[in-house]
């Protein structure tokens, strides 16, 4: 389900008054026209997407932050990890935690240790499969086959948001497309360990991985090149001294 308190601007217009914002913020910030440039079309997707982008930027321009990159992360996770919800893209897949699997399985395990005659500590197996084994068998087979089945569906539901991102008629073919959940897998994966203090990195690391990031978005959402984003910038500037 879509939020419903976000203000959706697939179709606004450069004159609306959140992209004006979103100018304005992006003059506050001092961003690279590359950065400008997403900020200005994540705005014009959704003003949800262009916060939490925004939001993150804002953090990792604070130098005297000494934990700006796990808190930027955060925000960039947010940001991949909300996409397909405001782009209306169903998460079934994305929605069911590893974990809590893990932890059911874990739980039947504990619980036929106790129980099946078949079980002597401390790692002993003996005799016939009693009920209890039966039980755990058939649900560790369960697990096994949610799992073949879950990161097929979760990676075509990527697929699904980053195609719903490009917009109609861009969908790309299969092996493309395959490369491009790999790399945003890659990516997310860098945000998400960072964001909870697992990884350690550096500016010139971090640098790298949202720079990479912003020319996936920005080819999704801006086709169009710029040799020298620095265009970008004078544009916004000329718009500016004019306003």
């Amino acid at each position: 389900m879509r939020r419903d308190d976000k203000s959706k601007l697939g179709d606004a217009q450069d004159g609306s008054p959140s992209v004006h914002t979103a100018r304005r913020a992006s003059t506050l910030l001092d961003l690279s026209g590359q950065q400008r440039a997403l900020l200005l079309a994540l705005e014009r997707r959704d003003s949800g997407l262009a916060k939490m982008y925004q939001g993150g930027l804002s953090v990792l321009l604070d130098t005297s932050n000494v934990d700006r990159f796990a808190l930027c992360a955060h925000a960039i996770r947010e940001l991949m990890e909300k996409l397909p919800e405001y782009l209306d893209v169903a998460t079934s897949a994305q929605q069911l935690s590893l974990k809590s699997k893990v932890r059911e399985l874990a739980d039947a395990y504990m619980g036929m240790q106790k129980r099946s005659s078949c079980y002597v500590p401390p790692a002993n197996w003996t005799g016939s499969i009693d009920y209890h084994l039966a039980k755990f068998l058939s649900s560790a087979g369960t697990f096994i086959n949610w799992f073949i089945d879950h990161n097929p569906s979760r990676r075509q539901e990527i697929r699904n948001a980053l195609d719903g991102l490009a917009g109609p008629g861009r969908a790309l073919p299969n092996p493309l497309a395959t490369m491009n959940v790999k790399t945003w897998e890659s990516i997310r994966d860098f945000f998400q360990a960072t964001s909870h203090h697992r990884k350690s990195t550096d500016e010139l690391e971090f640098s790298q991985r949202l720079n990479a990031l912003e020319q996936f978005l920005l080819d999704k959402l801006a086709p169009r090149t710029f040799d020298d984003f620095s265009e970008i910038d004078a544009l916004l500037e000329n718009e500016e001294g004019h306003a």
